[in-house]
């Protein structure tokens, strides 16, 4: 059998040749698109060749994973889709082996995955910005591509958040309420779960990740979203406040006639010590009259 010169190299060298290898974008964007086209072009794309939809998305949606920076799928005002039709075919690979860099290197051998895990966890100039849409991108994140949080410097997440069991007259959770959403499989993605996961990984007293930034950036649709932000259990912010233990938080409330918004961010702290500080402030959010933005366009930072 002939042995592959790579492994002839010195580990270092293998190390410094697998750092080009999964490192190479600088921005990786994570959501879904729904499909647009005839009623059985859906189905083919969706069924044919073997394939199956990606549970926990919305019917007629897929997953997509864009090696650039794409607000298309982060923004709620006007998503991405993908028009269906004879040019534009299905893809040859299913989401059960999504292309990137880092899972191809994975399954080349044993060898190769364990230097390559083990190299990922002392990687310290991790260079990928990783922009998530909420909450599809996430659920696709967390159970599609967990190992690019390996490789992340920043994470951004971005989407709308409407509560549908918090009743703000109330102040008490009552019967879900508003259009049933179907999704594939029958299964519902946990965001709650998702996003505490994720962020007490970056932030959290067993942190598994070291990033340099977060951004948490989301849009509260109604006249009266503002005690949804902070009375829902549900809700973003108030997750991330429970879910980052270290760190230096800072808060943009930004209130409208039309909705709120809740920019957040966390880094560690100047000097490495393990405490909270979080700051708030409170905007003016202009949108959805004469000459101004349209309602929830805030959530792609222009």
């Amino acid at each position: 059998m002939t042995t592959c010169p790579l492994f002839l190299l010195p580990v270092e060298l293998r190390l410094h040749i697998y750092s080009f290898a999964v490192l190479d974008t600088p921005s990786i964007t994570i959501g879904s698109a729904e499909l647009v086209g005839s009623h059985p072009d859906i189905i083919h794309r969706l069924y044919g060749g073997k394939r199956s939809p990606y549970p926990g998305l919305p019917e007629h949606h897929e997953p997509v994973v864009d090696a650039n920076y794409n607000p298309s799928l982060l923004t709620t005002t006007n998503p991405a889709t993908i028009q269906l039709s004879v040019a534009n075919p299905p893809p040859d690979e299913s989401h059960e082996h999504p292309h990137t860099a880092h899972l191809a290197l994975l399954l080349v051998n044993k060898q190769v995955n364990d230097e390559l895990t083990s190299h990922l966890k002392i990687l310290k100039n991790s260079r990928i910005n990783l922009f998530l849409a909420y909450p599809y991108g996430l659920h696709v994140c967390r159970t599609l591509t967990p190992h690019l949080l390996r490789q992340a410097r920043s994470v951004h997440i971005a989407g709308n958040y409407t509560s549908r069991t918090f009743n703000s007259h109330r102040a008490a959770c009552v019967e879900s309420f508003g259009p049933t959403i179907k999704y594939h499989g029958g299964e519902v993605p946990n965001s709650t779960t998702q996003l505490g996961g994720l962020l007490a990984s970056l932030f959290g007293p067993r942190a598994a990740h070291r990033v340099q930034h977060l951004e948490l950036r989301i849009y509260y649709p109604g006249e009266d979203s503002y005690s949804t932000v902070w009375g829902d259990d549900a809700s973003p912010t108030v997750i991330a406040l429970r879910n980052i233990y270290y760190g230096e938080v800072g808060i943009e409330v930004w209130r409208g006639r039309f909705g709120t918004g809740v920019y957040l961010t966390a880094r560690p702290t100047v000097d490495g010590e393990r405490k909270r500080v979080v700051s708030t402030t409170w905007r003016r959010l202009e949108e959805g009259r004469p000459g101004e933005p349209e309602c929830g366009s805030w959530v792609v930072d222009p």
